[in-house]
């Protein structure tokens, strides 16, 4: 049973993000291009912040966790913005945002679901492993998504210059509290914080198609007929 918790938990981190990349492109038509991107900025992003947090000192945990929660979410977001910002500038839609996130997601989830994958027959897996994997990669895709959504809108509404501070800051804040706290207060701090970020992202999607330049030609086109 415990490698059989084992197998699902690292299935769900594995095909969570590349389903959910099918899935969004069968249903809005967003294309796969940001998504291949994000996975590709994120090795070089990730090998950099970890050769950073190597000089850090470990003497003060939370400390520690602080400086790398603020570590890696001014890197991973500052480079999302700048991906969408100056390399991604034809694919100006906000459905492809959002696969820009799923990729962005899925290359975390990948090491994950390799460790999880890894865990088979050494009896180390917990009972709730497969139960939690599927909450947590539920968890990560949406506070991933939510995040390059308001990274988006910003740039789109050009009030970045506020916004991409508090999202580098939503993002430090879920990787500090992942070390500093323990289970379950870990875990909720994270939901709560995931919850925050999809609202507003939520009400930032709807809150104007002028953002949406598909929609926008097609409100326009509409209003001339």
């Amino acid at each position: 049973m415990t490698n059989l918790n084992c197998l699902l938990a690292g299935l769900f981190w594995l095909l969570g993000p590349p389903l959910t990349a099918i899935l969004w492109h069968k249903k809005t038509g967003a294309r796969f291009y940001p998504a291949i991107i994000a996975c590709l900025v994120c090795l070089p992003v990730f090998f950099l912040g970890a050769a950073i947090r190597s000089c850090f000192d470990k003497s003060g945990w939370v400390g520690y966790y602080i400086r790398q929660g603020m570590l890696f979410g001014i890197l991973e977001e500052g480079v999302k913005y700048l991906m969408l910002r100056f390399h991604l500038t034809s694919y100006d839609s906000k459905k492809d945002a959002v696969t820009y996130g799923i990729g962005h997601a899925g290359f975390e989830a990948f090491g994950i679901g390799m460790s999880c994958m890894g865990l088979i027959g050494t009896g180390r897996g917990a009972p709730d492993m497969a139960v939690m994997a599927l909450l947590s990669v539920t968890e990560h895709l949406a506070s991933c998504i939510a995040l390059t959504v308001l990274i988006f809108w910003g740039i789109c509404t050009d009030k970045w210059k506020w916004l991409l501070p508090v999202v580098m800051l939503l993002h430090a804040a879920a990787n500090m509290s992942q070390g500093i706290f323990i289970e379950p207060a870990a875990k909720t701090i994270g939901f709560l914080l995931t919850a925050g970020e999809c609202f507003a992202a939520y009400r930032c999607w709807r809150s104007t198609a002028l953002w949406e330049p598909d929609a926008a030609w097609e409100t326009e086109i509409k209003t001339d007929e």
